[in-house]
């Protein structure tokens, strides 16, 4: 897990719970992440076996930048289908 999801994880665990998200899915998620941004990702268990060779994509889940020290989130089209919560 990147040290900025460790330093920001109360922040994200809270929009996960005001946005009926599921954080534990969200910690669990691969992370891609840089200076200032975290981007979680879906990674199918079933789909990359081959490596290189298969050009399956990880789709963009939740991108979560840092400004100024204050977290700001922005959703993708795939927010809703990997992370919401199971009702």
């Amino acid at each position: 897990m990147c040290k900025l999801f460790t330093k920001y994880e109360k922040e994200i665990e809270q929009y996960c719970l005001e946005n009926s998200l599921d954080f534990e899915k969200a910690k669990r998620m691969p992370q891609c992440w840089g200076k200032n941004d975290i981007w979680l990702q879906y990674h199918d268990p079933q789909k990359g076996k081959n490596g290189l060779k298969d050009e399956t994509p990880a789709p963009i889940v939740l991108i979560i930048t840092i400004n100024n020290g204050r977290v700001e989130f922005e959703k993708t089209e795939f927010t809703e289908k990997y992370l919401k919560k199971a009702s």
